[in-house]
């Protein structure tokens, strides 16, 4: 098995090439999780579509952050078969709010619109074409957004490991 050092800069790359390739925050965060091996079912990265620049393009709960919860929850969560067993919820919310802190650490906030304008100077209504192409032309797909999927994979990464999930 890779060292989590190693395992941390392949799921960068991979999460920051996908964004710039693709698209979709919280895509390309459980994407990346998932080609290095982290069990993603396909249909979570599917589910996932929906939260990109904010959720719907809104500019709210970064989508980098959102898919990054959803990858910890996959591994953590709580599922069907076990509804009424709150500890393992409480445990998977206190495990996912590393990930909270840390965006909270890194870009003073957990919302698409105020993280643009901590690494861009500016945030966009992505759900204008107008304003899209302006986050294009100040690199929002070049080297901006496609840091903090690398980042988020990243982290969600080493907090698997430190967990134990992975």
């Amino acid at each position: 098995m890779e060292e989590t050092k190693d395992l941390v800069n392949k799921v960068f790359d991979i999460g920051f090439e996908s964004e710039a390739k693709f698209g979709g925050c919280a895509q390309c965060v459980l994407y990346s999780l998932s080609e290095i091996g982290v069990p993603i079912d396909p249909a979570v990265i599917k589910a996932a579509t929906g939260l990109a620049a904010g959720i719907a393009r809104s500019g709210n709960a970064c989508g980098a952050l959102t898919g990054g919860i959803m990858a910890i929850s996959c591994l953590a969560g709580r599922g069907k078969e076990n509804m009424e067993d709150t500890s393992v919820s409480g445990n998977c919310v206190d495990i996912c709010r590393k990930l909270v802190d840390r965006f909270m650490k890194e870009y003073g906030s957990c919302n698409c619109r105020d993280i643009q304008y901590n690494i861009m100077g500016a945030s966009f209504r992505m759900y204008d074409a107008e304003d899209r192409a302006r986050f294009l032309e100040a690199g929002g797909h070049d080297d901006k957004c496609t840091g903090v999927v690398g980042r988020s994979a990243g982290w969600v990464t080493e907090i698997l490991k430190e967990e134990g999930l992975f």
